[in-house]
């Protein structure tokens, strides 16, 4: 192997460890957390009081047995270092599909069919604890889907249920928030770990490589030079008898 042909082997595995790390980055960072988990379940009459947490979440996120044709009070707070928002979804017993982008949820939110029943905005200033309240009016029994419409919080998993006059169906699962790194970051680290230890093999390759063009040839250290292959040595001449 010639040094140049070392130094685009390096470079093309490089490249393949390079693409390899960051198609698993973005995987852990994009991949929606939708896996169904236990859901916290609130009963509560004319009340709600909902939190806002650090790894895209709601606490609690079920709520049922909300009053119908009855003002419902809300406090959201914000206790995270980042914006929040808590916005019922106007859309009676229907569940977002998984794949909806931020620009559908906000169609979803801002659009008028169906108007979004509630939407709370809190702001975090450097700071977790903004406070905001409203207030909501249901005529008729039903369920609806809560979520946060700041991009990528849905996809995350920051959503829940809310219903009014009747209990959540017995299907309907949210999910806690997830702090695991996950495996992703286990495969970034070892695609990191497995580059440096080929680049360091590379190297000593293409040193080793290097150095040989400026070795002393057999011969000048006293040694016969090496037989090519296909030649046979020349006869050594011997001494006439006398």
């Amino acid at each position: 192997m010639t040094a140049r042909a070392a130094r685009r082997a390096a470079t093309a595995l490089f490249v393949v460890a390079f693409l390899v790390a960051g198609g698993s980055a973005a995987f852990y960072i994009s991949a929606p957390a939708r896996a169904a988990s236990a859901a916290v379940t609130t009963d509560a009459g004319t009340s709600v009081s909902v939190t806002a947490e650090s790894g895209f979440s709601f606490t609690p996120n079920t709520f049922q047995g909300l009053a119908v044709n009855t003002t419902v009070d809300v406090v959201f707070t914000d206790n995270d270092v980042v914006d929040h928002t808590f916005t019922i979804i106007g859309k009676q017993g229907w569940v977002i599909p998984t794949s909806y982008s931020d620009a559908q949820i906000d169609q979803l939110a801002f659009g008028n069919s169906p108007k979004a029943l509630l939407n709370l905005n809190a702001t975090a200033v450097g700071a977790p604890g903004d406070v905001q309240y409203g207030n909501v009016t249901v005529k008729s029994a039903g369920w609806y889907e809560f979520v946060c419409t700041e991009p990528g919080h849905f996809t995350n998993g920051m959503y829940g249920f809310i219903a009014f006059g009747m209990n959540l169906p017995a299907n309907l699962t949210v999910t806690t928030a997830d702090t695991d790194p996950g495996v992703a970051v286990f495969i970034i680290v070892g695609t990191i770990v497995a580059l440096v230890v080929i680049a360091l093999v590379l190297g000593f390759v293409v040193g080793r490589r290097r150095g040989s063009a400026y070795e002393m040839p057999p011969q000048r250290l006293g040694y016969a030079e090496p037989e090519t292959p296909g030649e046979e040595s020349p006869p050594t001449p011997t001494e006439p008898r006398g």
